[in-house]
């Protein structure tokens, strides 16, 4: 429940970048909670060492229709007005369909042409990716998003896993003409066949 939360502990996979626009360093920062209730946020700072001060959330995971509301987050402002949440978010704890996101390990970058984007995701729903407002460093409201397997109006893009494959720490990078796409995959242990895979192509926003 949210009156026993803590945050202390939960908070991990920092990255942060310099937004020119804003004149601000930005650290993207996962906070954690159990059963999928997690969040990426936004602190910013005039100095790459900080201190960060907290701006809001960039997007939020876990929300339903219960104690968890979706009337507590920025879905509405994406969604429209709702009294009850569409049957595709009640979807994080059941492992034999797509799913949606755990929001955690953010990875924020821009593309050759200056447009700025957050890669973030894992186990459960998979990688996704969103477009950013440039001038906030938050989520770009004006980019929408279809219903589709790879693509959700809420979360984005969706461009890798789902169903609880292994796939989480996201990283994108331009390199040489290509956007490489840097994957961790297997058990994160000595003993749990820890890897990272490579994917790439030409474009940044692909189907």
């Amino acid at each position: 429940s949210y009156a026993s939360y803590n945050i202390d502990g939960n908070m991990w996979a920092p990255d942060v970048i310099y937004n020119p626009v804003m004149q601000k360093w930005c650290q993207y920062l996962s906070v954690n909670g159990d059963k999928w209730h997690s969040s990426i946020i936004l602190l910013t700072s005039d100095q790459i060492e900080g201190p960060y001060e907290y701006q809001a959330p960039v997007v939020i995971s876990g929300f339903d229709n219960g104690s968890h509301s979706f009337k507590d987050t920025d879905v509405e402002l994406v969604l429209g007005t709702m009294t009850t949440l569409p049957s595709r978010y009640n979807t994080w704890v059941n492992t034999r369909i797509l799913g949606m996101p755990n929001n955690i390990d953010p990875c924020v970058f821009y593309d050759e042409e200056g447009k700025l984007w957050m890669a973030y995701g894992s186990w459960s729903g998979g990688i996704f990716m969103l477009e950013l407002d440039e001038e906030t460093g938050l989520r770009d409201y004006d980019v929408t998003y279809a219903v589709s397997e790879t693509s959700d109006p809420y979360f984005g893009k969706k461009v890798a896993g789902g169903y609880y494959v292994s796939g989480e720490a996201s990283y994108i990078e331009y390199i040489a003409g290509y956007y490489f796409l840097f994957v961790t995959y297997g058990g994160l242990e000595a003993a749990g066949g820890y890897q990272m895979r490579v994917f790439r192509s030409e474009n940044v926003d692909v189907d």
